[in-house]
């Protein structure tokens, strides 16, 4: 298992959802009895979420939740929570959720609350199943994966992957009919090991119109990027590391940068999105006008558990009457952000004015784009980011019911071309606000007695290959006992690459740590040509080195990229580890191998050509300076295997997103001697051989 040694949520492609924390390997650590218990514990709880728990250990707490009052920190919150579900009015279980509905938004975070306060894992552990049996599927499932992001004595717990865990959203419906056919007229399927006993073949089935606006070709040619399942399985994480309706300061949200992080996570996913479309001869992408009809439509061919297929977008698609003052809401809204931008302050309640000319701001402003709870004023700058989601769902915030697309979902987002149109749009916003900071200097990019010699690199080569996933979450399970015996695989044939190095040789007058950041992005032919390509430029790895006077050799291999994570463990066969551990078998490994805070490192390079797709890397090596105001690291956070999020320790300075690329490039300053650009080729093979392992 890989062991990452660094990372930031910002994701590479970033492509959790996430990052990784700054860290170097340590002596192997072992999950002990209680560790190995809460894990078996969340894997039996998430498995059949839509049938009554089977584990009889845990049948005595389905019926009532805890009532004792000094069980819980904050008993007021979780009295609002017992008034609330008293009242009836909760979610059925059985309905659709998404979390883009006011009242399904007031209730996911009336249960969160009710967990998140237990006062210990007992009171945490009686509660979580009876939840499991008498809440939403949806809203439990949401709930789960926030609290054990956001509980210190959750840090560390590795959850099924999302797509495992609930496949409806990852997999189209034929595949799940497939899977029920199968089953019911093959009773042995599912219980054999490996074979055509429990293997359905999944596609990329989705539905474009041929997109004339982009060079004749359709966002079908890149169903396998945009469906990529650990791709949306990552922005799922990530939306759920930092949901917009946690406070910063009480989950140490603040610590990470959230607003700053949250637009530069979008940014590098548009990034990795065009690079995609150039490895496909298609145009770069178009920000969203709001004209209607709008000419992109979308079937994702997903159906929910209980059969309903995601609401579809039609091709020249028309809002209705009354959706218009909602649009005439979303550009005021614009229209106030962008001014705001343009007076270069904003006034606080207080009287307090925030510079937003100063570097600085920029994760307020991020905030208040973002529209998140420590933004201000969300009722005059409005919750942009929901309402547009809204309005291209044709769905309204306050229904009783709404019938969710894919837009409204965060494991389905990055499915519909209208996503990527539309956060460009937003994207513009924050370039705007970009634009009016000063350019760096040549101080603040030189690194004065380092000069990048040169770089090489192995050959690039991308092919598709074959991903197993288990998906026996679809059908029941026939018995707890069984649980070893039974599983049943989706296979799909996915982008990938040939694992490769790079050597870069420095020359030295320094002696101390640095700072190598990474980048991907297209082939330019002149340096100035650089101010409009440098948005398309992904960063793909980060990490700390120790320069030595005189010449320095570093080697550095693609499975080390700090933005990125291994494929998951599939469910069943880490749950046998788990259940190995707990018995006593054998040691559970404790790394950040099975973490979720991370890019596909499979998609870290784009689709290449057969004769090599021309592409350039960009590295900058910059001095290690300790992060000013440096938190203190949190009793229950051990980089060596956990995400970090909220601690305040995923960074190692305090540099922008994205520079040197972030701000208006002077040219004049621009290109110092600890800069280098390197072109490389990256090549793609039909007949690379899918079976080989790096």
């Amino acid at each position: 298992m890989k062991l990452v040694i660094l990372a930031v949520a910002v994701s590479l492609a970033v492509l959790a959802s996430g990052s990784y924390v700054p860290s170097s390997r340590t002596e192997a650590k072992y999950a002990d009895k209680e560790f190995l218990f809460k894990q078996k514990f969340f894997f039996e709880v998430l498995r059949n979420i839509h049938l009554p728990l089977k584990y009889e250990e845990y049948m005595p707490y389905t019926k009532t939740w805890v009532s004792d009052e000094s069980k819980y920190i904050d008993f007021t919150q979780v009295r609002e929570f017992f008034d609330f579900y008293k009242t009836g009015s909760f979610l059925e279980k059985g309905e659709i959720f998404s979390i883009y509905n006011e009242q399904y938004l007031r209730q996911t975070y009336a249960l969160f609350s009710f967990l998140y306060n237990s006062a210990d894992w007992d009171t945490y552990y009686k509660n979580l199943i009876w939840a499991r049996d008498n809440v939403n599927e949806g809203m439990f499932i949401y709930v789960v994966h926030l609290t054990v992001m956001h509980r210190s004595d959750l840090q560390g717990l590795v959850l099924p992957a999302i797509y495992e865990i609930y496949p409806y959203y990852f997999f189209n419906t034929d595949v799940i009919r497939t899977i029920t056919y199968k089953k019911l007229y093959e009773p042995k399927f599912g219980f054999y090991g490996n074979g055509k006993y429990n293997v359905v073949y999944a596609n990329y089935t989705a539905s474009y119109p041929v997109d004339y606006y982009n060079n004749f070709y359709s966002e079908e040619m890149i169903s396998y990027f945009t469906e990529d399942i650990g791709l949306n399985a990552y922005y799922y994480y990530f939306m759920m590391d930092y949901p917009f309706f946690l406070g910063g300061d009480k989950f140490g949200l603040m610590k990470d940068r959230r607003g700053e992080l949250y637009w530069y996570i979008h940014q590098m996913l548009l990034a990795r999105y065009n690079l995609e479309r150039m490895a496909n001869y298609m145009g770069t992408l178009k920000p969203l006008v709001w004209r209607f009809p709008l000419k992109t439509g979308y079937f994702s061919l997903l159906s929910y558990w209980n059969g309903i297929p995601f609401k579809s977008r039609d091709y020249n698609y028309q809002i209705s009457d009354e959706m218009y003052y909602k649009l005439d809401w979303i550009q005021s809204w614009e229209f106030k952000i962008r001014k705001i931008i343009e007076d270069g302050f904003y006034f606080m309640p207080d009287g307090s004015r925030i510079d937003l000319r100063l570097p600085e701001s920029i994760s307020f402003f991020g905030d208040l784009l973002n529209s998140n709870v420590d933004g201000v004023d969300a009722n005059y700058n409005g919750y942009i980011e929901m309402f547009s989601r809204l309005l291209l769902s044709g769905n309204d915030f306050n229904a009783y019911k709404v019938w969710p697309s894919a837009l409204m979902q965060f494991e389905t987002s990055l499915r519909d071309p209208v996503f990527y149109q539309l956060y460009e749009r937003f994207m513009d916003l924050y370039y705007y606000f970009k634009s009016f900071l000063p350019s760096y200097t040549y101080e603040e990019l030189n690194f004065k007695g380092v000069f990048v010699k040169d770089v090489t690199f192995d050959k690039l080569v991308t092919y598709f290959d074959f991903f197993d996933s288990d998906v026996s979450n679809v059908l029941p399970m026939p018995s707890t006992d069984k649980y070893f015996d039974y599983s049943i695989f989706a296979r799909q044939r996915r982008l990938n690459h040939k694992q490769f190095s790079y050597t870069m040789n420095v020359m030295s007058e320094y002696t101390g740590k640095a700072i190598v950041r990474t980048f991907l992005g297209p082939k330019f032919d002149k340096i100035y040509d650089l101010q409009f390509y440098k948005k398309y430029f992904v960063e793909v790895d980060q990490y700390l080195v120790d320069m030595t006077a005189g010449k320095n050799t570093f080697v550095r291999n693609s499975r080390e990229f700090f933005w990125s994570v291994k494929d998951r463990t599939m469910y069943t066969d880490l749950y046998k580890k788990i259940m190995l551990g707990y018995n006593g078998q054998e040691k559970f490994y404790l790394d950040m191998s099975e973490a979720h805070c991370g890019f596909p490192d499979r998609l870290i390079l784009p689709k290449g050509w057969t004769n090599g797709m021309p592409m350039q890397f960009y590295f900058i090596i910059t001095p290690y300076t300790a992060y000013p105001n440096y938190p203190t690291e949190p009793d229950f956070y051990d980089k060596s295997y956990m995400c970090g999020v909220g601690s305040g320790m995923r960074f190692y300075d305090n540099l922008p997103f994205g520079y040197p690329f972030d701000r208006v490039i002077n040219f004049n300053y621009f290109y110092t001697k600890n800069m280098y650009f390197k072109d490389v080729l990256i090549y793609h093979s039909d007949e690379y051989k899918m079976n080989q392992t790096f």
